[in-house]
């Protein structure tokens, strides 16, 4: 049975999830103290679903002092919930 959204919607869904994700990060760090940021969001369909999944990896200014891996965290968090709600509103439509 195939999944409920065509390529093109699965790649709408995990573009507004990096977009919540780079955004998220760019609201608590300056970006002139950003020196990458990588943000994945994939998807896997599996029988009638799909899982997303994300990944956030950033790298600053090593004069900024704050837990990483609880941003990075957080900023994925923050792009499963965009994806939550894009797959939300695209079943109610």
């Amino acid at each position: 049975m195939p999944t409920p959204f065509s390529n093109k919607e699965l790649e709408e869904i995990c573009l507004a999830g990096e977009n919540a994700a780079r955004e998220y990060v760019f609201s608590v760090l300056d970006r002139h103290l950003i020196r990458s940021l990588s943000v994945r969001v994939t998807s896997e369909r599996f029988g009638s679903g799909v899982d997303f999944n994300a990944d956030v990896e950033i790298e600053v200014d090593p004069v900024v002092e704050m837990d990483l891996e609880q941003l990075a965290e957080a900023a994925a968090d923050r792009a499963l919930e965009a994806i939550d709600e894009k797959v939300r509103a695209k079943r109610v439509a």
